[in-house]
């Protein structure tokens, strides 16, 4: 009888997780690109990835920062525009590659420059946009934001001494 149970248990086991698993096994094995299908457009799939992962976290930080800084968010304006900046990026990644997608099917013989070009771009921008990301959380925010309100307090007046003030000319 405990035979039963556990290999019941089992069997329950495998038909729930069992399927994920499977599907899981299947797209890992055909999510590479085939030699033998050049230019199928799926060499940029990587980088439509890239994005939609990258929205989804651009996400994740953006409610992480409203929890933290609630209404005081809108005063860390270098934080808004890297978020900005990510989110830029990251339609800079789609468009190139739908654009490319978009030669490739009206003019076939510019297919693989286009393809090469906008695979070139988006490598540039997934690093662009990465640097961000870590700019977000590691930053010299707090330090400028202190180094401007002591400019402001007059204690760095000594630094302008001798520069002439252009409204001061005849």
């Amino acid at each position: 009888m405990l035979v039963l149970a556990i290999l019941g248990v089992g069997l329950l086991i495998g038909l729930i997780f069992g399927p994920q698993f499977w599907i899981k096994w299947v797209m890992e094995k055909h999510a590479a690109e085939q030699p033998e299908f050049p230019g199928t457009g799926g060499e940029l799939a990587r980088h439509l990835r890239y994005a939609e992962r990258s929205s989804r976290r651009l996400a994740r930080s953006t409610f992480y920062a409203m929890g933290r800084w609630q209404a005081k968010l809108e005063q860390r304006q270098s934080f808004l525009g890297r978020i900005v900046d990510i989110g830029a990026e990251l339609f800079a990644i789609s468009a190139a590659v739908v654009y490319a997608d978009t030669i490739a099917r009206e003019t076939p013989e510019r297919a693989d420059a286009a393809r090469e070009l906008a695979d070139l771009f988006c490598a540039q921008a997934r690093r662009r946009a990465d640097g961000l990301f870590h700019d977000l959380w590691a930053n010299d925010d707090d330090a400028g934001y202190a180094a401007a309100m002591k400019l402001l307090d007059g204690r760095y007046e000594w630094i302008e001494e001798g520069v002439s003030d252009p409204g001061d000319r005849p």
